[in-house]
């Protein structure tokens, strides 16, 4: 179970068509490059849409296996549910054209857990009524990992009401960087952020992931008195 009593980080190991028979070994040096500051990411997503399910396989294993050290790490497939069983993962990320979280929970053993991708409050609260563990919310900002993804309209005032009825955490994507932190922060139910290239196109991965730590720390506990309330 994924709780809303603090901020949760979240990393998307994303891999294009480029990465066929060839993404573990990058897999690989990025998990090792990460180093113990993994120990601080909640989730890491598995992401690679157009990949045959043996190369996302093969990536879900790679990272199975080197955070196996770091227990409170879990390992999330996105899209593909026959993946995420089939390597023992901790859970799938569904988007709009995948399998319903509903549909998930009903095929998934006991404690699977399960993101839902939303745009807009409507989809959060579907999103939680439909079995979700959690919701991704974005895109926030133009993304190199995703191009074409639709921005959120950050300016619309439904951004600023709250959700009383929302339970799940709120993990914000899209174009993230640690000096964005306190903007996706700044929304009532945000509990959380989920990074790709902020981390993948990092030089210095375990830095990066330490500095986004810091980032999200400091700006939950900026807007601490309205955390819990979102």
């Amino acid at each position: 179970m994924i709780t809303r009593d603090r901020p949760l980080l979240c990393f998307v190991h994303s891999t294009g068509p480029e990465g066929r028979g060839q993404g573990g070994q990058a897999a690989r040096r990025l998990a090792e490059a990460g180093g113990d500051a993994w120990s601080v990411v909640d989730m890491v997503q598995v992401r690679g849409k157009d990949l045959p399910a043996a190369d996302l396989e093969a990536l879900a294993n790679v990272w199975m296996e080197t955070l196996a050290s770091h227990s409170a790490t879990r390992v999330l497939v996105n899209d593909r549910l026959d993946v995420a069983l089939a390597t023992g993962a901790d859970g799938v990320h569904v988007g709009r054209d995948d399998l319903s979280p509903g549909e998930v929970r009903r095929r998934a053993p006991r404690g699977f857990l399960i993101g839902a991708s939303a745009h807009d409050p409507a989809e959060l609260e579907l999103a939680q009524k439909a079995g979700a563990d959690y919701a991704g919310l974005g895109a926030f900002f133009p993304s190199r990992t995703k191009a074409g993804a639709t921005l959120l309209n950050v300016d619309d005032p439904v951004w600023l009401l709250p959700l009383p009825a929302l339970t799940i955490p709120v993990v914000a994507i899209g174009g993230i960087t640690v000096g964005r932190v306190p903007e996706v922060l700044s929304f009532p139910f945000v509990s959380g952020i989920a990074v790709s290239g902020a981390i993948q196109g990092s030089r210095k991965p375990a830095e990066a992931i330490r500095d986004l730590h810091a980032a999200l720390d400091r700006a939950w506990h900026d807007r601490a008195p309205r955390a819990a309330g979102g």
